[in-house]
């Protein structure tokens, strides 16, 4: 992360309480750009089948929103912390995105199965795969459920991009432990489900 953007948004951070507007509003205004690239860098690694019927600004606005409403509830006291929060939010966004898509392909499918078949409704068979958007929305859904030490590293290194020595230092931790952290998490998240096309460990 930008060093000197980073020190700015600490000292916004330091300043906030929930419910403070005014700082509130600075703060996500000089996070926007990293939220854009966050949610872009999710959208094309995870979920790529939500490309035609979604762009990156709807991701952001829509996490936007629901960022908004966590931090009236929630001070963050890094600014890890509070891209953390925002990786959580924009994970729900792109979540809950996948789950209409499973909805409007299921109900495609049975209309095409019937004669019904509406074509206008966004769905495109040759360039979403059903499988791998089921495959990375069960991968996605299980983060928040990993023991808190993985959730961390696993956060930061895979959706903040934190190289591991770096959060190592951030974190107390040592290299090792970081390591074992990661590779525990991996291991959860996959147990079970197919491979995950385009996961880079």
């Amino acid at each position: 992360m930008e060093s000197d953007s980073s020190v700015e948004l600490q000292k916004l951070i330091d300043r906030f309480e929930p419910g403070d507007m005014s700082v509130k509003r600075e703060l996500m205004r000089r996070a926007i750009q990293r939220l854009q690239r966050l949610a872009a860098k999710m959208l094309g690694e995870s979920f790529p089948q939500l490309r035609g019927g979604h762009d990156v600004d709807s991701i952001v606005n829509e996490t936007w929103i629901r960022l908004s409403q966590a931090l009236e509830q929630t001070s963050p006291p890094t600014v890890e912390d509070f891209f953390r929060l925002a990786a959580h939010k924009i994970r729900h966004v792109l979540l809950d995105m996948a789950a209409r898509q499973s909805r409007i392909h299921r109900r495609e499918k049975l209309a095409c199965t019937t004669g019904e078949a509406d074509r206008d409704a966004g769905y495109d068979e040759h360039s979403a795969d059903p499988l791998q958007l089921a495959i990375w929305t069960e991968f996605h859904a299980r983060v928040p459920h990993l023991p808190e030490d993985e959730r961390r590293v696993f956060d930061m290194h895979y959706y903040l991009e934190i190289p591991q020595s770096e959060i190592a230092r951030l974190t107390g931790l040592s290299a090792r432990q970081v390591s074992r952290f990661w590779i525990k998490a991996l291991d959860r998240l996959t147990e079970g489900i197919a491979a995950v096309d385009g996961l880079v460990v």
